[in-house]
């Protein structure tokens, strides 16, 4: 099991327990206890966790996760709700698309699909569009967040505001019935923005962030058209999805 593999068990571990002893954390990934305070060494460093005598805390959802570091995560589950979510799209399109790492496996879902418009706020997802000669890729200005490699703040929503897609698809940090969340003011200015000016919405978001909610409000439950997500939804977020006509993709 490589780092990023250990790390992403040690998190989910974590999350669970909320205080994790090192040596429990060494018997149940097999590893050595060194092996497992290196690794929390570099955790703590993103943000992640807190190290403590004998162990590690959690830290409630940081502000910012490193992009790196978050488009190791969860890849299995990302995949299965991108391709449901490539459904809804079709040759010709114009999509807004965030920088989130969902949407960039998401964007690779659609490779097969010609001659599609793309506005984006991140650098990756902007460079990976551009790899299909048929599609048409702009990329937005703005301040520049080095650990989410992206722009966001007014510039941004300026240039979006010069734009009206056909499609906004965005991720969030958190998913209940009253709708979508992010840890970051600036994330949920730029998903707003692309919302206001495209025909319709759609939110990416996978298992781990269902029931969960963040600060800033990304988009209300009437402001999405379409929600993929990799697994059933609970009850109370269905009920407000059908309350508002928002079709859950299957």
């Amino acid at each position: 099991m490589i780092p990023y593999q250990r790390q992403e068990q040690i998190l989910k571990l974590v999350n669970n327990q909320k205080f994790c002893r090192y040596s429990d954390i060494a018997s149940q990934l097999f590893v050595s206890q060194a092996t497992i305070r290196r690794d929390t060494r570099d955790m703590e460093r993103m943000g992640l966790v807190r190290r403590v005598t004998g162990g590690i805390t959690l830290i409630r959802d940081p502000e910012d996760v490193p992009y790196d570091y978050s488009a190791t995560l969860n890849l299995k589950e990302k995949r299965q709700l991108a391709q449901k979510a490539a459904t809804v799209v079709s040759p010709g399109m114009c999509l807004f698309v965030d920088s989130s790492t969902t949407t960039l496996v998401f964007i690779r879902e659609l490779m097969s699909i010609d001659n599609l418009y793309i506005v984006t706020n991140g650098f990756v997802p902007a460079i990976e569009c551009s790899k299909n000669s048929s599609w048409h890729v702009s990329l937005l200005g703005g301040r520049v967040n080095s650990v989410l490699q992206n722009v966001g703040g007014n510039k941004a929503i300026t240039d979006i505001a010069n734009y009206q897609a056909d499609l906004a698809v965005f991720s969030c940090r958190g998913l209940t019935d009253k709708g979508a969340t992010d840890a970051n003011d600036l994330e949920s200015g730029i998903k707003h923005a692309f919302s206001a000016n495209a025909d319709q919405s759609m939110l990416l978001v996978d298992s781990t962030k269902v029931g969960k909610h963040q600060l800033y409000i990304s988009a209300q439950m009437h402001d999405l058209d379409y929600i993929a997500c990799d697994v059933t939804l609970p009850t109370p977020i269905q009920s407000a999805a059908d309350q508002h006509s928002v079709q859950i993709l299957d």
